[in-house]
């Protein structure tokens, strides 16, 4: 008789809990989703925005063919955009032609046409974070023309246009910034922002063309404002003044006519800030890891001589690209390798006070006392030429 009364008990609890019991009530499956893998935005005429995503297509995922990279077969995804005034304003429009909703959370990248990067992108920052779904570590790409057009290239590498963007912003060759770095350099005293630059260009002797997607240097920007671009030497050099150890190919010429290709695989830069005579002055000393990938005409590495001649060019192209950089900088007006903020650190009263006001434009009065030692640390598998006797 116990044993009943104590299972009619638990039976009339278990029936009473069950009113308050919430259940999934705000369950999300995954075939309710759009997984939007990059966005694109530019400017439009009337000061609207375009707003572009690129979605993969479920149905067509599966197996290794039909890649959006032109592999043959439909492509894996498609592209659609929108046009309104405001970033919710065209999400919305979006949403209302897709039968599943839009999930941010897997976007890595987010292009910015070069038209509204000169206008500004402060509407941007105060939108995009505002949602849990966007990350801070989504890469922030700036493009030559129109975003959107970065979407519809058909890259053979990758399934996704997406993708092959991804991959080249976070290679060791380009200064690794996301959407985090990006606002601390704009907020942070005495730095400005940079952000990696990207265009289209079509492949050259092939059978079937393709556009690829391509880095040609960085976007720089004073405030939310883009002002101009580097490239080619400067865009090493930026790297270096940063002190990121970026990688790159130099191709310097020896003390007496050779050509020497070299990667440089390795660059640190330690930065101070003196006041010498009232004057301002950065010291940096660059330490710099590099191989050597081609000779022509053919030198023999095996003489310490030749060692050290090449080891004082890639120096003094090391230089010249930092100088390069910091020429471009006070041109435009920026300080892009955010110096400014080592003398906020090392002399706060005095940056204050007087360096403030001014900056960057106290930045072209400065001395740079630059300092560049180089070590070539691997030749190859040989020391000279194969078919030297």
């Amino acid at each position: 008789m116990r044993r009943i009364r104590q299972a009619a008990v638990s039976v009339l609890s278990l029936i009473c809990m069950l009113p308050v019991l919430s259940g999934c009530w705000d369950r999300t499956e995954i075939n309710d989703l759009a997984f939007i893998l990059t966005s694109a935005l530019d400017l439009e005429p009337g000061g609207k925005i375009r707003y572009t995503v690129l979605v993969p297509l479920p149905g067509q995922m599966g197996g290794a063919t039909g890649g959006g990279g032109g592999t043959g077969g439909d492509k894996s995804y498609y592209v659609d955009s929108e046009v309104g005034n405001t970033f919710p304003e065209v999400q919305e429009k979006l949403q209302r032609r897709m039968s599943r909703r839009m999930f941010l959370a897997h976007r890595r990248t987010i292009l910015i046409g070069e038209d509204l990067a000169r206008q500004g992108i402060s509407n941007f920052f105060d939108h995009t974070p505002r949602s849990p779904e966007s990350r801070m570590t989504t890469y922030l790409i700036i493009t030559k023309g129109k975003a959107y057009e970065l979407l519809q290239s058909n890259p053979r590498f990758e399934r996704f246009p997406s993708e092959t963007i991804r991959e080249l912003a976070k290679t060791r060759a380009v200064i690794d910034m996301d959407m985090k770095d990006f606002g601390l350099a704009l907020s942070a005293p005495g730095s400005d922002a940079s952000a990696a630059y990207m265009s289209i260009r079509k492949s050259q002797k092939s059978e079937k063309p393709s556009e690829e997607v391509e880095i040609i240097g960085y976007a720089l920007f004073r405030d939310y404002k883009m002002v101009g671009t580097v490239s080619g030497i400067s865009a090493q050099g930026l790297g270096w003044l940063k002190a990121r150890p970026v990688m790159a190919t130099a191709m310097i010429e020896m003390e007496g006519g050779p050509k020497l290709t070299m990667r440089i695989i390795d660059l640190r830069n330690r930065i101070r800030v003196k006041i010498v005579n009232g004057k301002l002055r950065f010291v940096m000393n660059v330490e710099a890891k590099a191989k050597l990938q081609d000779s022509a005409p053919p030198v023999d590495m095996m003489l310490t001589s030749n060692v050290r001649k090449a080891e004082k060019a890639l120096s003094d192209y090391i230089e010249k690209a930092m100088r390069s950089t910091l020429k471009d900088m006070e041109k435009l007006g920026v300080d892009a390798a955010q110096l400014g903020a080592y003398i906020w650190r090392a002399y706060p009263k005095l940056w204050e006070d007087r360096y403030l006001p001014q900056w960057p434009q106290a930045l072209g009065k400065a001395e740079f006392d630059i300092r560049v030692n180089s070590r070539i640390v691997e030749t190859g598998l040989i020391n000279k030429n194969v078919l030297t006797e």
